[in-house]
């Protein structure tokens, strides 16, 4: 789990809900061969003209009347005698369907129209994904058979149910960026508890939310609020070692629902400025956190609802205090955030007659070591 930093409540346990757009958290519901023909050698010398010469092929060998007379030969048509049938006819004709079947189911069923025979509608097998074989198998009732074909697909890739994917070590997909195993357009999900493809959503990691499926592929939409009557989502990456989180720290784990977590599957903290105010969409504020266990590191997140509380403000937690502010102290009030430890003013980011105070434990997020304004 992990606490707020100075808030007199706990900041929100290390499990988070997936978001929806509703009220109660969320669980998610359950692909010429061109021979070069060697050059012939057509020089003089073996086709000379003295080879063809004219006093071979003399006017007086081939006749100078080439008409029929000469040949021999009377073309008349009366004497070929032959009737050539122009007019074959028409087809065979039929009485039944029967008499059109050729036994074969695949090329559709043949039938017979006005005494002719007419061939039938193949039977269609389609399954939609183009990097498969698709075929119709013979029988009494025709089936389809669909056969992946990876060579259908490009480099580096295998055919899927639905359709070309980049081969992948995890089954069925991998959830972290960049995901594998899903078909183009398609996203890594959560389905339940179990992975699935789904089409893949178009919300930026760090945006608000609408729907477990809404972020971009490798994110997932995470309730952030810690008042469960108002849920708040946002994108969150998956992840696998803090690597993965530019800057945030891989470190919470998903609800099952059922009083567990989902095994194998993390998700980032976001890395926001809570004294800049940056980092964190609209409805929401960046707020400090620390582990209660392990390394006990201090990290920042996107926090919901946002209060309204400003310096010395009366607070009972961080949600009762405005943007930048945080709940300090027992009894807590709001006291701006700032990063310029041991300075007043605008060189310790507080207004004019406040200093930056630090902490007896430094708190060092990304580099940055954070304070309160106090007088």
């Amino acid at each position: 789990m992990l606490v707020a930093v100075f808030g007199c409540a706990e900041g929100g346990g290390s499990d988070r809900d997936l978001g929806t757009s509703g009220p109660d958290a969320f669980v998610p519901p359950e692909d010429d061969l061109g021979t070069d023909a060697a050059a012939v050698d057509a020089g003089g010398s073996d086709l000379g003209l003295t080879d063809l010469g004219a006093e071979d092929l003399g006017p007086e060998d081939l006749g100078t009347d080439g008409g029929a007379e000469d040949l021999g030969v009377d073309l008349g048509a009366e004497d070929l005698g032959v009737d050539l049938g122009i007019d074959g006819g028409p087809p065979p004709g039929c009485t039944t369907a029967a008499e059109c079947s050729d036994g074969l189911a695949c090329n559709g069923v043949e039938a017979c129209v006005g005494g002719t025979c007419q061939a039938g509608a193949p039977f269609a097998c389609d399954d939609g994904v183009p990097c498969t074989r698709d075929t119709c198998v013979e029988g009494a009732s025709p089936s389809c058979a669909f056969t992946p074909d990876d060579a259908l697909c490009g480099a580096g890739q295998s055919c899927t149910a639905s359709g070309c994917a980049s081969m992948c070590t995890e089954s069925p997909c991998r959830l972290v960026s960049p995901q594998c195993g899903c078909g183009t357009g398609q996203a890594c999900v959560l389905n339940g508890a179990a992975r699935a493809c789904t089409t893949a959503g178009t919300t930026p990691v760090g945006s608000t939310c609408s729907g477990a499926f809404s972020c971009v592929p490798g994110a997932v939409c995470l309730n952030v609020s810690q008042d469960a009557a108002v849920p708040t989502n946002t994108c969150n990456r998956y992840c696998e070692t803090d690597a993965d989180c530019g800057g945030g720290l891989c470190f919470y784990t998903l609800d099952d629902g059922a009083g567990g977590s989902i095994p194998d599957v993390t998700v980032c903290t976001t890395a926001c400025d809570p004294a800049a105010r940056t980092g964190c969409p609209s409805g929401t504020a960046c707020t400090i956190y620390r582990e209660s266990t392990g390394s006990m590191r201090f990290f920042t997140d996107c926090t919901a609802p946002v209060g309204t509380g400003t310096q010395y403000a009366s607070c009972t937690d961080e949600t009762d205090c405005a943007s930048g502010f945080g709940c300090i102290g027992t009894p807590g009030e709001c006291l701006r955030w700032c990063d310029g430890v041991g300075f007043s003013g605008a060189l310790g980011g507080c207004p004019t007659g406040l200093t930056c105070y630090g902490f007896t434990t430094p708190i060092t997020v990304g580099g940055t070591t954070y304070g309160v304004c106090d007088i």
